[in-house]
């Protein structure tokens, strides 16, 4: 595959993140649609809070349930530089989210993905983890009491 097919597998894969609001359980089509390009193999890691290191395909399900009790919009992210080198693609990007709060969330990240063939079998996210806490985590955490 070209360096144009690959940037396309990626760019599809961030733009389901705008395609529903995460944790709502009636809009499942888009979340199932991103977790079908990862291999069933796939090396998913994070950076920090809310759950630092290597998560399972399931495991991130899990994750974004708690997000449709705080958020009033789907997360958007914006790539702004790409970098690929054989089955490996780079990309800088931003984020923005509307909460139900009035805030924003607003993230930049580094994504590293590796390919194998069209699924994506590597996915390393590197991203502010304090901003994640400043806004995410206190704001679940504060949805809970």
């Amino acid at each position: 595959m070209d360096d144009t097919g690959k940037k396309k597998i990626i760019e599809h894969f961030l733009s389901l993140y705008g395609q529903g609001r995460w944790g709502d359980p009636q809009n499942t089509e888009p979340l199932n649609a991103l977790l079908d390009m990862l291999t069933d193999d796939v090396e998913w890691w994070m950076s920090g809070l809310p759950h630092p290191g290597f998560v399972s395909k399931d495991e991130f399900r899990s994750m974004l349930a708690p997000l449709n009790d705080i958020t009033d919009g789907p997360l958007q992210i914006v790539p702004t530089g790409w970098t690929i080198q054989g089955d490996r693609v780079a990309v800088e990007a931003y984020s923005t989210m509307k909460l139900k709060s009035g805030l924003r969330y607003q993230n930049h990240y580094h994504f590293l993905f590796e390919l194998r063939g069209d699924k994506i079998a590597v996915y390393h996210e590197h991203h502010d983890t304090a901003h994640v806490n400043d806004v995410l985590v206190n704001i679940m955490g504060d949805a809970e009491k």
